[in-house]
């Protein structure tokens, strides 16, 4: 038996533990944490917003506003660690703006079909976004699993056991732009105010509001590249230099901390 297969199963084996204890309190806890972060922000980052005035750039903070969403957590968390090992090897940018690539294009998409095809109004967000919330915490443990080599996925997500060089050069980039994509679907009622009801009408209002969108996706990865940045500049550092050489290695701890998150995202929605 391999050990991917081995590594499989002690995850399901933790994964019984876990529900079993008291992971839903912990999620719960978090959910409050980043709760309180966004109160503590959402009057500056609001006030600044309308005391700028200017369509472009109150896009922006509405997006770094979006990114501190109690919803984002686990989602923001789990991008950061899929691209640490990128960063630390100093080639996380091109990784980074396809991840901000996908969300814009979700985003776009998401105002195109409600301006075109609902009349600007969306009735019931609930009905629509809260099966695809339900859904994204199972989805980051498939992707944990994936990182961990225990399944297969076509584009590899950056993993380069069992695939072809050409596959790989491709699923570099295409595994952050499709994770990005998904992730731009993990709505809340905070998100869903931030980006329908405050950024939608300002996009109308505005004669390249069409650009909006995209602006509001840059905001929300802002604090990643911050992040980001940092550990660039750490991965420079004599005391992270051999941590270079690590990528498959820390590709495998991003897989584990993929499925901890999932799993704490799904207790947490599939408890509300």
């Amino acid at each position: 038996m391999g050990r991917g297969y081995l590594v499989g199963l002690a995850i399901l084996g933790l994964v019984g533990l876990v529900l079993g204890g008291g992971l839903e309190e912990v999620s719960r806890g978090l959910y409050r944490a980043a709760n309180t972060l966004y109160a503590l922000l959402a009057p500056w980052v609001d006030g600044l917003r309308r005391e700028v005035g200017v369509p472009w750039l109150s896009a922006f903070l509405l997006g770094i506003l979006a990114a501190f969403a109690p919803c984002q957590i686990t989602t923001g968390a789990s991008a950061l660690v899929y691209l640490v090992p990128s960063a630390l090897e100093g080639r996380a940018w091109p990784r980074f703006l396809a991840f901000l690539l996908g969300k814009a294009l979700t985003y776009l998409v998401l105002t195109g079909v409600v301006l075109f095809f609902l009349g600007g109004v969306l009735d019931n967000p609930g009905a629509v976004f809260r099966p695809v919330r339900l859904a994204l915490g199972p989805f980051m443990v498939l992707v944990g699993l994936g990182l961990l080599g225990v399944v297969r996925w076509p584009l590899a997500w950056g993993v380069p056991e069992g695939v072809g060089a050409r596959v790989e050069k491709w699923g570099g980039l295409l595994g952050p732009l499709a994770l990005g994509g998904v992730y731009g679907l993990a709505f809340c009622p905070t998100l869903f105010w931030l980006f329908f009801g405050l950024l939608l009408p300002l996009a109308l209002a505005s004669p390249l509001g069409f650009l909006l969108p995209g602006l509001f996706a840059l905001g929300t990865g802002f604090p990643l590249g911050l992040l980001l940045l940092l550990f660039a500049r750490l991965g420079r550092g004599q005391a992270l230099k051999g941590m270079r050489h690590l990528g498959r290695g820390l590709l495998r701890g991003a897989g584990v901390v993929f499925v901890a998150l999932g799993l704490l995202d799904t207790v947490l929605y599939w408890s509300l």
